[in-house]
């Protein structure tokens, strides 16, 4: 009878609930079972197929694969260490959390750290985007609702995080007057500024 000889190869690494395939490479025969364990965070966790798609992983970090075949008297094991990459969590917060055309926003990465940022202020921001974890001294030229969006990388994992913040047309006061007028007579004060509702 001949002694299985298991190989496989897969498409790791890859990011956290990316999905990975395992392909069977070894001999192979009529009759032959064959037992995947996937490791710890593996969804499945097992497989009876020769071949199998569609697993992913929870959870970063090493994972040990075994592939055992039987020919129903002997057995061989094949194993691989893959790793799997931790995906990053985008978040923040940003102070004010309203503003107005001209007024300083800064903004506060809560996710993940020591990963590569990139952000996107929206419609008349100055700066437009920055690479910065922690952006201050952003400025809005325009009133409105303006989208935020941060995208945080991790090796070649990303996740995204949208927020709106309402920024408000700062008022530009100003009047003009009928002066100089003499002693005892009427004078005039009429607005000339911005306005709103």
């Amino acid at each position: 009878t001949q002694t299985p000889a298991p190989s496989f190869t897969t498409n790791a690494p890859q990011c956290e609930g990316a999905v990975l395939n395992f392909t069977y490479t070894g001999t192979t025969d009529t009759n032959w079972t064959f037992i995947w364990d996937f490791g710890i965070g593996a969804n499945p966790a097992q497989s009876s197929q020769q071949s199998v798609q569609g697993v992913s992983y929870t959870g970063g970090g090493s994972k040990t694969v075994l592939l055992t075949v039987s020919n129903g008297v002997c057995s061989e094991v094949s194993q691989q260490v893959i790793t799997i990459n931790a995906t990053p969590v985008a978040s923040f917060t940003n102070d004010p959390l309203t503003s107005c055309t001209g007024d300083s926003v800064d903004f506060q990465n809560t996710g993940t750290t020591a990963a590569s940022y990139n952000w996107n202020f929206g419609s008349g921001a100055t700066p437009a985007t920055s690479v910065q974890e922690n952006p201050q001294n952003v400025y809005y030229s325009t009133a409105g609702i303006k989208t935020i969006s941060l995208i945080t990388t991790l090796g070649t994992c990303t996740d995204t995080a949208l927020q709106t913040i309402n920024i408000t047309q700062t008022p530009a006061p100003s009047f003009t007057t009928n002066a100089p007028q003499c002693e005892g007579a009427d004078l005039n004060f009429t607005y000339t500024g911005t306005a709103d509702t």
